[in-house]
């Protein structure tokens, strides 16, 4: 599909296209985030076939960075328990000294478990963009800023629950401080390729090439307090005890 725009004495044609970030012509822009205040503030995605993903899969996620206690969660599908590795489906969580904690059923990623590299921190007072993937076997990779940072070797196999899904909460347990924005869950291992054009140089790029089961835009193109499901499943997101957006985002 082409665009004109005239200017002056011309004419310009832009091809509206996916994946290489806004274009001139193209309808995606990033103007709104979702600010958590860390007390009682969540999202909401209730249960679905779709979220019951136990082979490979990925979570993506821009978060601006505030200090947050152990236990807070980020992305988690898990229920109010003290056992994490086992009864989680996929699973992030702050752990110690702002650093990250990534899991899926029966597979661990946090400080000092790392096959190489190192677990991520999450930086305070700046908008950083962090990607785990799992190949549905035994590899988990963690991405920051589009550069891979850790990864971990363990053979694993999700198990399902009926949990829901939750954004800037863990259940039972800590509520996130800080601002989210363009988070999405996949059933496929991204690569690293695809990780850079999400990072796209620090400018939140459409995903839609890349086809998220489901893809939260946190203020754009919803109405609140629903988050839209922007992906395939229809898994819209109910906003908890806030009703606003914030217009802080990755630039």
């Amino acid at each position: 599909m082409a665009n004109t725009i005239e200017y002056g004495q011309g004419a310009v044609n832009n091809t509206i296209g996916w994946g290489q970030g806004a274009k001139v012509g193209s309808s995606f822009s990033n103007t709104k985030s979702i600010a958590l205040d860390g007390v009682d503030d969540f999202v909401d995605v209730n249960n679905s076939s779709s979220l019951q993903i136990t082979g490979a899969l990925s979570l993506s996620f821009w978060i601006y960075g505030e200090t947050n206690a152990q236990h807070t969660g980020v992305i988690t599908k898990t229920p109010n328990t003290s056992s994490l590795v086992s009864n989680t489906m996929y699973h992030i969580q702050f752990q110690n000294s702002n650093q990250l904690r990534f899991a899926v059923t029966g597979f661990d990623l946090k400080s000092g478990t790392e096959t190489t590299g190192t677990i991520p921190s999450v930086s305070v007072g700046s908008w950083q963009h962090f990607v785990m993937t799992w190949n549905g076997t035994n590899t988990m990779i963690v991405y920051k800023d589009g550069t891979q940072v850790c990864t971990k070797v363990q053979s694993a196999t999700i198990s399902s629950n009926t949990d829901a899904v939750y954004l800037g909460r863990r259940n039972g347990f800590g509520r996130l401080l800080g601002k989210l924005d363009e988070v999405a869950i996949f059933n496929t291992e991204l690569s690293s390729s695809n990780v850079t054009s999400i990072y796209n140089s620090g400018v939140p790029n459409d995903l839609a090439s890349l086809s998220p089961v489901s893809w939260w835009r946190c203020g754009d193109g919803d109405t609140a307090p629903t988050l839209t499901d922007n992906g395939s499943g229809g898994n819209n997101g109910t906003m908890t005890n806030f009703s606003t957006f914030s217009t802080d985002v990755p630039t």
